[in-house]
């Protein structure tokens, strides 16, 4: 063999080799970038089994992209009070709210920090899938979302009203969704929604986006708009949170011109985040720290703070709940009378022992909280009542006594007084209860177990004490050795509080107003019972 036969043949063994070793690095490359997808398909499976939504388990091996960890997540909000609203302090405008907060203290766990700043919720849900923001919290579920945004576990749930007119012509009556929605588009009722929300059921959401519907679906940016919009005329109802919408109508003091109609349709609430910008790791951690978090004693008093106030005064501000009042301070104010007419005390005597009861406790407790405004100042109805019953109530008596001299000497007569002082200052307490209990709630107040049966005593008793010190009586009443009375406040007002308490997982308008009647009856029934039976009370001798 020549030379050059053996040069060639050498330099064909040597590319030979040459070639071999570079398939074996493109195997070895090739089983590497499989094995890669192969762990970011079971990383994306096994995560996947922590969330409660079914589309984030289609995710995709190439959507296991190597994002960097987030110490920061870009969030935002818009006006959604209770959930996202600003709040005057004495350092200025703070963010604040239950989702807020509730945000906060996920990421606080996390060691992480969410930064947000305004943004209306449509814009909102453009910047995730453009992967401009990170997160969002108060999000419902849906197929499309899912295409752009992991879906955290529920951290709470939503229920849909209808807040219509009170005054309206068009009346919908309804058992059910798919009626509700007849009836609308039968009644052509101008419906107000928000631009990008999505509601508790896919059919309400279908509707709305239904083009044939165009002609009576109005968006607005947010709630407030939408009742300010019912306010002008614009339309004949709009779709809210109904926690939210119980909170605009409070805010804007229009309770007696808006109501609410249920429409039963509950959804879970979730925090999204953009796949293009937060992994999933970073997700499955949240979901983690949630399901630790909803059974927390951080996580109810959160929710005390801000949903309880918000559906204590729906209840509060309601005609219903306004009408004990006026009965309580009517009652209140004839037991004042019926000792003013014992003790033959002058008009304007009568008209401090009629008001003592009625606003004396509430004064104290509002100067003791130092609250901004006085109850009493800021709703002086209550005053014309007791004017009222006082000049009634005085001349009344007067001509009883005119034409029956003896009725200060009469046995029976002074019987009817005692009996009653005794129902209306029984009524005027079980009232005045369920007041106290609400202001700790509303003023934040903690441990609501200590200071809710303590103010609704003072609430309920602190003027009746008021009155009696004026009177420069020997015993108070309420603290006499005569029998159970201001201990049945104290007991009352701690059966309210430990129903707040142990329903601050899952608050209800429904069941707290049915607490407030039975709280407000059964305390009226003990003091009665007790009156009657005359029960002894313990003492030391």
């Amino acid at each position: 063999m020549s030379a050059s036969a053996k040069f060639n043949s050498l330099k064909y063994i040597t590319q030979l080799k040459k070639d071999q070793s570079l398939m074996k690095i493109s195997k070895v490359i090739l089983f590497v970038i499989l094995l890669k997808n192969f762990t970011c398909f079971a990383a994306a499976t096994n995560s996947n089994d922590n969330i409660s939504i079914t589309d984030n388990q289609k995710i995709a091996a190439d959507q296991c992209l190597d994002i960097p960890d987030k110490q920061i997540l870009i969030g935002g909000w818009y006006l959604w009070q209770p959930y996202q609203f600003t709040q005057i302090t004495s350092e200025g405008y703070k963010l604040t709210g239950m989702d807020v907060e509730l945000g906060r203290a996920l990421a606080a766990r996390l060691g992480i920090e969410i930064k947000l700043d305004t943004v209306d919720w449509k814009q909102h849900q453009i910047d995730l899938q453009d992967g401009v923001r990170d997160v969002a919290s108060g999000a419902t579920y849906s197929p499309e979302r899912s295409q752009y945004a992991y879906f955290s576990l529920p951290y709470r749930s939503e229920e849909n009203s209808l807040f219509v007119n009170m005054n309206s012509t068009k009346n919908l009556n309804f058992r059910n969704v798919t009626e509700y929605l007849a009836q609308i588009r039968l009644q052509n009722f101008r419906l107000g929604v928000m631009s990008g929300f999505r509601y508790g059921d896919p059919l309400i959401n279908d509707f709305i986006q239904d083009p044939s519907n165009k002609d009576i679906i109005l968006k607005y940016s947010n709630d407030t708009f939408s009742l300010e919009a019912l306010m002008r005329g614009e339309i004949d109802g709009f779709m809210a949170d109904k926690v939210v919408g119980a909170s605009i109508i409070i805010d804007k003091s229009v309770e007696s011109k808006v109501v609410e109609v249920p429409l039963n349709v509950k959804t879970p609430i979730h925090f999204i985040f953009s796949k293009k910008t937060v992994p999933l790791d970073l997700v499955d951690h949240f979901n983690q720290e949630i399901k630790k978090f909803v059974g927390s004693k951080e996580y109810k008093t959160i929710l005390k703070a801000y949903v309880y106030p918000v559906l204590l005064l729906q209840t509060i501000n309601s005609k219903w709940f306004y009408i004990i009042g006026v009965i309580g301070t009517l009652a209140f104010a004839v037991s004042g009378i019926a000792i003013a007419a014992r003790e033959n005390t002058t008009l304007f005597g009568t008209f401090i022992l009629a008001m003592l009861p009625s606003v004396g406790g509430g004064i104290m407790r509002d100067v003791m909280i130092n609250r901004d405004a006085v109850s009493f100042i800021l709703n002086p109805s209550y005053m014309y009542y007791i004017m009222i019953i006082v000049l009634v109530g005085f001349a009344t008596v007067r001509l009883l006594n005119y034409y029956n001299s003896a009725a200060q000497e009469d046995v029976l007569v002074q019987r009817i007084w005692d009996n009653l002082l005794v129902t209306c200052d029984a009524l005027g307490q079980a009232a005045f209860i369920v007041t106290g209990v609400t202001i700790v709630i509303m003023a934040k107040i903690q441990p609501v177990l200590l200071w809710g049966p303590f103010f609704a005593f003072l609430t309920s008793n602190g003027g009746g004490i008021l009155r009696d010190l004026i009177r420069k009586e020997r015993h108070v009443t309420c603290l006499s050795d005569n029998g159970i009375n201001a201990e049945i406040s104290v007991l009352w007002g701690l059966i309210f509080s430990v129903f707040l308490d142990f329903n601050a997982y899952n608050p209800d308008a429904e069941n707290i107003k049915y607490a407030v009647i039975v709280v407000a009856s059964g305390a009226f029934i003990t003091r009665m019972l007790v009156y009657y039976f005359n029960v002894p009370n313990l003492k030391f001798r």
